[in-house]
C-alpha cells in the first residue's frame, strides 16, 4: 500500500462545496479526531481510501488557515442550530456535539430549493433547521426585497406522532437570497432511526405583501440519538389541587422536556391543566417551562395529562438544581 502522504498527493479536491466556518476551539479538536478516525479506518480499507482521502487532505490544509470547510456531519451542529437554542460557551459546543450533527438532504419543488442544515434531538424532542433558497440562485422574491418571514401549511411527519411542536424563522438568517426555518417538536413515544418531515405550501412575507408557492418538500433525515437526559419520575403518587395522579414521566434534557400524568379524575375539570412547571438552577435562575399540554384518552377508564417542549436555550444538566411541578421538587440526579 501506498505511503499515506503520497495518498494526499492524489487526492483531488473540490472546495466549491464546503461551506466556510469559523471553528470554536473545542469544534477545532473534534474535526482534528475526526481526520485521524478517517484516516485510520482508509488504512483499513482499500475500497474507500480514495473518498476518505479526499475529505482529510481538504480539512487539514483548510485548519491551519483558521477556517475549516466541512461536508455534512464534520461539525456537531451548524450555526443555524446554536442560533436556536443559543449555543454559545464550549461546555454547550460539547453537549450539541453529542446530540446534533449537520446535514445535507435537499428537497426542490416548483423552483425553490430546501435543505435541511442541520438536526439535533434528545430521544423525544427534535430540532430541525431549514436553508430555503431559489434553485437558480436568484432573489426569493422577485422583485428582490428581503424575507421577513416564511412558513408552511402543513408540516406533516411520517405517522403524526408529534405531541406539541413549534416553528419559526433563525434570527438573523434573512437575505435577498435565502431565509433559514426551523422546527421544533416532541414525539409522544420516541424517535427511532430517522426523522420523517414533510414541507408543503410555502409562504414568503415581506412587510405587509406575502407570496405563495405551492409545492412539496420531503425529508428522510437519519439520525440516532444519545440518552442525554434524565427521567426525574418513579411512578410515584402526586396531586395537585384537587387532582390526584401517578406521575409516570418527568423527562428533562438540556434542550426539552416531557411530563406524563395518568389520572382517573375527568380532565376536563383537572388542576393539571394549569400546574406550574419550572426548572430551578443552580445559579438561582428559575425558568418557566411553557410548552404544550393536553389531555388524552386511554380507552380503559383513565387519562394521560402531557406537557412537553424545547426550552428557549440550551440547559446544561449540570446547572439545574432541581425541577418544581405543581407543589411539588424533584431534585436532580
Amino acid at each position: 500500500m501506498e505511503d499515506i502522504f503520497e495518498l494526499l498527493n492524489h487526492a483531488k479536491m473540490d472546495l466549491e462545496e464546503f461551506e466556510n466556518q469559523k471553528l470554536s476551539d473545542y469544534e477545532s479538536k473534534i474535526a482534528k479526531k475526526q481526520i485521524l478516525k478517517e484516516v485510520r479506518k482508509m488504512e483499513n480499507s482499500k475500497k474507500t481510501w480514495k473518498k476518505t482521502v479526499a475529505a482529510a487532505a481538504c480539512v487539514c490544509v483548510i485548519l491551519g488557515m483558521g477556517t475549516v470547510s466541512v461536508a455534512a456531519g464534520w461539525l456537531p451542529v451548524p450555526d443555524s442550530i446554536k442560533t436556536i437554542f443559543r449555543i454559545n460557551t464550549d461546555d454547550e459546543l460539547e453537549v450539541a456535539g453529542k446530540m446534533g450533527t449537520s446535514t445535507d438532504i435537499v428537497a426542490e419543488d416548483n423552483g425553490y430549493k430546501i435543505s435541511a442544515e442541520g438536526i439535533i434531538g434528545d430521544g423525544k424532542n427534535i430540532g430541525i433547521a431549514f436553508k430555503i433558497e431559489k434553485s437558480d440562485g436568484s432573489t426569493l422574491l422577485d422583485n428582490g426585497e428581503v424575507p421577513e418571514a416564511v412558513d408552511f401549511y402543513p408540516i406533516n411527519d411520517s405517522d403524526d406522532s408529534w405531541s406539541h411542536g413549534i416553528t419559526g424563522n433563525v434570527d438573523g438568517s434573512n437575505n435577498a437570497n435565502c431565509i433559514e426555518y426551523y422546527i421544533a417538536f416532541t414525539y409522544r413515544d420516541s424517535v427511532e432511526d430517522h426523522v420523517f418531515i414533510s414541507l408543503e405550501d410555502m409562504q414568503l412575507r415581506a412587510g405587509d405583501a406575502q407570496t405563495d408557492i405551492s409545492g412539496t418538500w420531503e425529508f428522510d433525515i437519519p439520525f440516532e440519538t444519545q440518552d442525554l437526559f434524565v427521567n426525574l419520575a418513579k411512578g410515584q403518587e402526586f396531586e395537585y389541587g384537587n387532582s390526584k395522579g401517578t406521575m409516570d414521566e418527568l423527562m428533562i434534557s438540556p434542550i426539552g422536556y416531557s411530563v406524563r400524568v395518568t389520572t382517573a379524575d375527568p380532565l376536563s375539570d383537572s388542576d393539571f391543566i394549569d400546574m406550574p412547571m419550572e426548572i430551578h438552577l443552580k445559579n438561582g435562575d428559575v425558568v418557566e417551562l411553557c410548552g404544550g399540554c393536553g389531555p388524552e384518552d386511554n380507552d380503559d377508564g383513565t387519562w394521560s395529562w402531557r406537557s412537553d417542549g424545547v426550552y428557549g436555550n440550551m440547559i446544561l444538566l449540570d446547572n439545574m438544581e432541581s425541577v418544581v411541578i405543581g407543589d411539588t421538587e424533584f431534585a436532580m440526579r
